[in-house]
């Protein structure tokens, strides 16, 4: 009678009984591999969505910092320089010059061959994000992705910040990353810290980060002290390698050592003389990064992209959107406080998440306290992982929500800020697809080598620009010296040098609006 009734049921009824559980299983694996892919590509699309202007359009977003380090890199290429630091000063590493050198090699000389690498650095960070917090924090690939969306789509402003090749912006969001990554093996972890260090002083806020969790687990056994004086000796063999490398280098260009700089102290040295303390600008100082900072790192303020020296008429921000990301960031930390209170421990899967927190906290208490509350606007580079933190509380909230209408409601908040940053960016696209223009520093060139100058002098927002673009065909004397031949040369030929001003002069013409060509 069983043998029967098992005989009439369909194969598929007979063994389904068995196999549900480890189909579900594979089906589930199967899914959230497919989705993982799906969010990776997404990501990955965006990030060049938002960065190929930068990138590819060379009027978009270039001044003469990038320049010293294009030129840095063009030296390297031919053999005419070895630089260890940016020309003209004994700090941040000329990392960005040596990345650039062998794509100058390959592609020939040009704003994209010096801006891709920080393209790559761009999408390995977000990937490194999206990755970290589906390992580290359990989060599902979809809301890692969410969560990483105030790194992978920032408004126009502070994209262009994130390709910018003036030293060091973007390298310490990936130290950061990196040193989480290696906490368990103190010698690689020394060597990232050492090395991110000594290129941006930065890179401390995520060894700090990394300390506290060690803290936590016991920072003062006998282990855990061992693998920090390897830390801090790694980190100490890297900088000591670096000082003894930098008298070979080339400081100030072709032909030059440290002693051609006017204050050769080491890197530490210059690092205590950036720095100020006043605690009487504390308060005023937290205050303008609430409102004044903020407002133009994550994109919620009305401005034109031209105050972040992007050659464009658009805007980005919205009237009001600061409320919308306001309300978001104040739900999240206020939720996981209340989680927390009402579990009463601390859960392991919190860690990196409360660590890219405690990174961009570091990062604003840093820019406060050390610079007595002058707060740089609108460059915001001393003060860029406070996307980090946004991330990290980001990440966290929705790790521990278990309320499905308010991570729905915090969804919506959060995915109207991004609207609003997508939108800037799809603008700026319509403007450079449809009406593209010949930038300012570009229409320069032009005017120059249509008149045959071969040697100028000019202030320092347009010299190293114009000697770049050309390639070096045309030599430019700047007021702020980084690359002393080009002094000398200039002075050899001061008969036929034009001086470009940004003011009217005796004696000269006006090629475009606001430039003077003027006699030497």
């Amino acid at each position: 009678m069983t043998r029967a009734i098992l005989t009439a049921l369909p194969r598929s009824r007979l063994l389904s009984p068995l196999r549900p559980p480890a189909e579900r299983v594979l089906n589930a694996a199967r899914r959230a591999s497919n989705t993982r892919w799906v969010v990776f590509a997404v990501v990955a699309a965006i990030v060049l969505a938002r960065s190929s202007i930068f990138v590819f359009w060379e009027q978009s977003h270039f001044d003469s910092n990038q320049a010293v380090i294009g030129l840095m890199a063009k030296h390297l290429m031919e053999g005419r320089a070895i630089p260890v630091f940016m020309y003209g000063q004994n700090y941040m590493l000329a990392v960005e010059a040596w990345l650039a050198a062998p794509l100058f090699f390959a592609m020939g000389v040009s704003v994209a061959a010096l801006k891709l690498p920080l393209l790559a650095i761009n999408v390995i960070v977000a990937f490194l994000l999206l990755w970290l917090l589906e390992r580290e924090s359990g989060l599902p690939p979809a809301l890692a992705g969410l969560a990483t969306l105030f790194f992978v789509l920032p408004a126009p402003g502070t994209a262009a910040k994130l390709l910018e090749a003036s030293g060091a912006i973007l390298e310490p969001f990936l130290y950061v990353l990196l040193l989480w990554l290696t906490r368990r093996r103190p010698v690689w972890c020394g060597l990232i810290l050492g090395f991110g260090f000594v290129h941006r002083e930065f890179t401390i806020y995520g060894f700090a980060g990394v300390l506290i969790f060690d803290a936590r687990d016991g920072l003062f056994t006998l282990h855990q002290l061992r693998r920090t004086l390897i830390v801090l000796g790694s980190a100490a063999a890297v900088w000591l390698v670096i000082q003894l490398a930098t008298p070979y280098g080339s400081a100030m260009g072709p032909g030059t050592t440290v002693a051609d700089l006017r204050n050769a102290s080491s890197s530490l040295v210059q690092l205590e003389n950036r720095l100020c303390f006043d605690w009487r600008t504390v308060p005023g100082g937290f205050w303008k990064i609430v409102t004044l900072h903020w407002p133009l790192l994550f994109g919620t303020d009305v401005q034109p992209l031209r105050r972040f020296s992007i050659e464009s008429n658009v805007t980005q921000g919205m009237t009001g959107v600061w409320l919308l990301l306001g309300a978001a960031m104040v739900l999240a930390p206020l939720r996981i406080a209340t989680h927390l209170a009402r579990e009463r421990r601390w859960c392991r899967d919190d860690d990196f998440c409360a660590y890219l927190v405690i990174v961009g906290i570091f990062s604003v208490a840093g820019y406060v306290l050390t610079r007595c509350g002058v707060i740089d606007l609108p460059r915001m580079r001393y003060d860029m992982l406070s996307i980090f933190g946004a991330v990290g509380l980001a990440g966290w909230y929705l790790r521990i929500e278990h309320s499905k209408g308010l991570r729905a409601a915090w969804i919506l908040l959060v995915l109207a800020w991004a609207a609003v940053a997508a939108a800037a960016h799809g603008r700026l696209w319509s403007e450079y697809l449809l009406h593209p223009s010949i930038g300012g520093k570009q229409q320069i060139v032009r005017h120059l080598d249509a008149r045959g100058v071969r040697y100028a002098i000019s202030q320092y927002r347009d010299a190293y620009v114009v000697a770049f673009l050309t390639d070096e065909k045309i030599i430019v004397q700047s007021d702020r010296v980084r690359i002393l031949a080009y002094q000398r040369e200039v002075n050899a030929h001061r008969q036929e040098a034009v001086r470009i001003s940004r003011t009217p002069c005796a004696g000269g013409e006006s090629p475009m609006p606001g430039i003077y060509f003027c006699p030497p």
